[in-house]
């Protein structure tokens, strides 16, 4: 009995040294769903997100309106930065497309190091002619992406430029012809 003792007492000491007490104050990654449970967008609500280097974004629609969820990468995951919501003032009001940008920050702010932005131009498309929307910006014309969504369509073009100042000149609604049928901008 006398011998018993002393083992279990090295034997409670080698065990409690091989437990790693760091394990119990790391953070767990948080993925973007976990980030998007931060907004008061529900998760049926979103139908595109695209994830990029250190930013990422969600497209969602509601009955009145559309916008866009943002997101920068930190080191324990990432991070709901904001949305930017585009609602109708009412259903009289839609024109054969929309056109909105959202801009937000990437990142960690530092104060030693330049900042880095992320631009996405975006809209919806009410004219069911409209297969092809273009953004003119920084002397270049870049093809957007086109959505499809509950019998609703979007579209959005993330821009090159990372400073914050994109502002798009000319944005262009095209037939599945090729003809042009509407122009919004400069």
């Amino acid at each position: 009995m006398k011998l018993l003792f002393p083992i279990f007492l090295v034997w409670i000491m080698i065990v409690s040294g091989c437990s790693n007490v760091d394990d119990d104050t790391k953070t767990e990654f948080q993925t973007l769903e976990q980030a998007t449970l931060k907004s008061d967008i529900p998760l049926a609500d979103i139908f595109h997100t695209e994830e990029m280097d250190e930013t990422a974004f969600s497209l969602y629609q509601s009955a009145k309106g559309y916008g866009i969820l943002h997101f920068s990468l930190k080191e324990d995951g990432w991070d709901y930065q904001g949305s930017s919501g585009f609602m109708y003032s009412a259903d009289t009001d839609r024109k054969p497309f929309s056109f909105s940008q959202s801009t937000w920050h990437n990142g960690e702010v530092s104060i030693d190091k330049e900042s880095s932005y992320t631009t996405v131009f975006l809209g919806e498309i009410n004219d069911p002619e409209i297969s092809k929307i273009t953004v003119e910006y920084n002397n270049t014309q870049k093809n957007a992406e086109l959505i499809k969504n509950d019998n609703r369509t979007y579209w959005y073009l993330v821009s090159e430029q990372d400073d914050g100042n994109e502002r798009a000149g000319m944005v262009s609604a095209y037939s599945n012809d090729g003809e042009l049928l509407y122009q919004n901008g400069e």
